[in-house]
């Protein structure tokens, strides 16, 4: 009995009125008699005997109703928690041009050191790695551990593609097929290129428009431009046997980074370019899948067992004694017990959680936890706020603050990390969840400050 629990221990006061009222009915019974007792023939004993079995079913009908809506549990459920994380995919140019020698030793070599000084900056969530030229090419998925692609990058360049060319929305397409993959719904793009053509541009915006993915691009590269010097020592010519020149044209690619809530920032001999692009995309991330360890438990409601027993011990009221049915009538189960067609509904609706149908599955779940958890992953942040935020226990207070984090209300969520650290101090998630959530406040404010003044420097 070590697992059995009162799921709500305070309806076991309602047993304190029947305490009561036994006694009274006992005794009424007992003297309703006009014979006394001892003058009482066989027969007429047995008839108040008869009289005596309503009040004993009163009994037993109220203490098991009053034990059905305490919520006897003695099984546990799992059920989902969530943390967040970012994702972010990085896609490279391994086009001809990179060979250009405005930059030393080349483009190619220069994309190469700031991709490698972008790594490590990307401790926290998940990043994946897209090579393109004629076509585009995953060399790594996902990975929580960004630094295993130092060892794929050094050896990247045109000459290991099978499809040459320059096809930067092939590129992008693969790095949103990454990110659906891995479950997330928002992500950065970080491409690293030396420039678009027109219709790559129109592409890109084509595959970007309508989703959640953010573009940033790093330019790497002169407006003067340089000829392009293969690995062989010859220069690029065109069909005509003139020496290709390759120019850097930012303005397209800023527009089209700025159009998808990114930054465009060109090449730097410092370290200026790799910040912009670090805080640009350091972002909260989508939900993904919960990994099995990431769930907690929660009892089940066993009240609806009772039912059974109940309605029996209703039957000899359908013949006579509506004072008896009323009186069960008010403790029977109803809403707040979750029991009998109640967990039916419980499990339907699990059903379709099960199945990512998290719509259904929030209008059906009537446990909060549950419901919650259904809005979240259905992308209803608000409503999951709503629903969790009368909750007390430490699971639930955790996915309010995710959903309020996801919701763009971090000054929220990092009040219910804090209180939640300072009861659980060693709850790791919710650590990481913090420092993302103070990440991203110092990001904004900066921001905020960055604009005031760059007002202030117009007016």
């Amino acid at each position: 009995m070590a697992d059995f629990r009162f799921l709500h221990p305070d309806w076991l006061l309602a047993l304190l009125p029947l305490c009561l009222l036994l006694p009274w009915l006992l005794k009424g019974r007992g003297q309703s008699g006009l014979i006394a007792p001892h003058l009482q023939t066989s027969p007429e004993k047995h008839t108040g005997r008869r009289q005596m079995l309503p009040v004993v079913f009163l009994g037993i009908g109220w203490l098991l109703a009053v034990i059905a809506m305490a919520g006897p549990s003695w099984q546990k459920q799992p059920l989902p928690t969530y943390h967040l994380s970012s994702a972010r995919v990085l896609i490279m140019d391994m086009s001809n041009s990179m060979y250009a020698t405005d930059l030393h030793p080349n483009r190619l070599a220069q994309a190469k050191y700031k991709a490698l000084d972008l790594l490590p900056h990307w401790q926290e969530g998940t990043t994946g790695l897209i090579a393109y030229a004629g076509d585009g090419y995953v060399i790594s998925p996902l990975t929580q551990d960004s630094t295993t692609l130092a060892g794929l990058i050094p050896g990247l360049s045109p000459d290991i593609l099978p499809i040459q060319g320059s096809n930067a929305a092939a590129g992008i397409q693969e790095g949103i097929n990454l990110l659906k993959q891995g479950g997330h719904t928002q992500g950065d793009l970080i491409l690293i290129t030396d420039g678009l053509s027109a219709r790559e541009a129109e592409k890109t915006d084509s595959l970007l428009t309508g989703t959640d993915y953010r573009l940033s691009i790093l330019a790497v590269g002169t407006t003067q431009g340089a000829p392009i010097t293969m690995p062989d020592g010859r220069l690029l010519q065109d069909n005509q046997g003139h020496t290709v020149v390759s120019k850097l044209h930012p303005e397209r690619l800023q527009n089209l980074a700025r159009k998808h809530h990114g930054v465009m920032v060109k090449w730097r001999g410092n370290d200026q370019d790799i910040t912009a692009l670090i805080n640009a995309s350091t972002r909260t991330a989508s939900v993904n899948q919960p990994a099995e360890e990431k769930t907690i438990e929660e009892w089940l409601n066993g009240g609806f067992w009772l039912l059974l027993p109940l309605l029996l011990l209703c039957l000899p009221a359908c013949r006579k004694g509506a004072a008896f049915i009323l009186l069960l009538g008010v403790f029977v189960p109803v809403e707040q017990s979750e029991a009998s067609a109640w967990l039916n509904q419980e499990q339907q609706a699990y059903a379709h959680y099960q199945q990512k149908d998290y719509d259904q599955a929030a209008e059906q779940f009537r446990s909060p936890a549950w419901k919650g958890a259904a809005q979240y992953q259905a992308g209803d942040y608000e409503g999951a706020i709503e629903t969790l935020s009368n909750l007390t226990d430490p699971q639930s207070r955790y996915n309010l603050a995710n959903a309020y984090a996801q919701s763009g209300k971090l000054d929220k969520a990092k009040d219910i990390y804090q209180d939640l650290l300072r009861q659980h101090p060693d709850n790791q998630d919710a650590k990481a969840n913090l420092e993302t959530v103070e990440s991203l406040l110092k990001q904004k404010q900066e921001k905020q400050q960055n604009q005031n003044s760059q007002q202030g420097q117009q007016g």
